[in-house]
């Protein structure tokens, strides 16, 4: 019951299965950390999930040891306090085990590197935005998805011309909502909201995020 039939040496085996599961686990979080890690770190959601596996094992399987259970437990705390400890004290594991805040928007213009990071395209931000009462890009300073998976938006006191993001694009036709500037007028990017007030007559492709469909700016939603 307490030991089972395995040697001793099958600890040190038991505390290497635990490390790597750990790291695997870790490593998969960080790929989707900024849609399903929300509201807690990395480090809690990993113990979370293998202090459940430990637990849930020992309570249901009787061919799983006790005390097998109690040192994967024992590995995967000690490693969450170590990690904890170190990543206060040394920046680099800072930034790599704790999520720092991502620029979604700067200026009215959706940031290329910021989403792709947070593994958002251009539509997932619009809807965030939404969301806060968001309908016209060029109401937006700033917006950051936080630590914590939420997203803070700084507006405007003054709001510029931009891209309308109400309704959503892909529910309305893009005419009339969504006119075709003239060579001689402003140009807004229908991807990302970058606008140019004096484009040049050969201008194909958008600067930021290499769009090739443009509209004009606007300060709000036609009725």
């Amino acid at each position: 019951m307490w030991m089972g039939e395995e040697p001793l040496l099958f600890f040190v085996e038991i505390i290497f299965r635990s490390v790597l599961s750990y790291i695997y686990c870790f490593a998969l979080l960080r790929v989707l950390s900024g849609r399903a890690v929300a509201q807690m770190s990395l480090l809690d959601f990993v113990l979370i999930i293998a202090l459940g596996s430990a637990v849930g094992d020992v309570a249901f399987y009787a061919d799983v040891p006790i005390l097998h259970a109690l040192m994967v437990i024992t590995v995967i705390i000690t490693i969450t306090k170590l990690l904890d400890r170190w990543i206060h004290n040394w920046a680099p594991l800072k930034s790599i085990f704790d999520n720092s805040p991502t620029t979604l928007v700067h200026e009215g213009i959706i940031n290329q590197a910021g989403s792709s990071r947070r593994d958002m395209n251009e539509m997932e931000v619009m809807e965030r935005l939404r969301l806060h009462g968001i309908r016209n890009l060029g109401e937006v300073e700033w917006a950051f998805v936080e630590a914590n998976g939420n997203l803070s938006v700084f507006r405007y006191q003054s709001p510029k011309p931009g891209l309308l993001i109400v309704p959503p694009h892909d529910l309305v036709p893009r005419r009339p909502n969504f006119p075709s500037p003239a060579e001689d007028e402003p140009h807004c990017c229908l991807c990302c909201g970058m606008v140019i007030s004096r484009p040049s007559p050969d201008i194909q492709h958008c600067p930021n995020c290499n769009g090739a469909k443009w509209t004009l700016p606007t300060l709000s939603v036609p009725s």
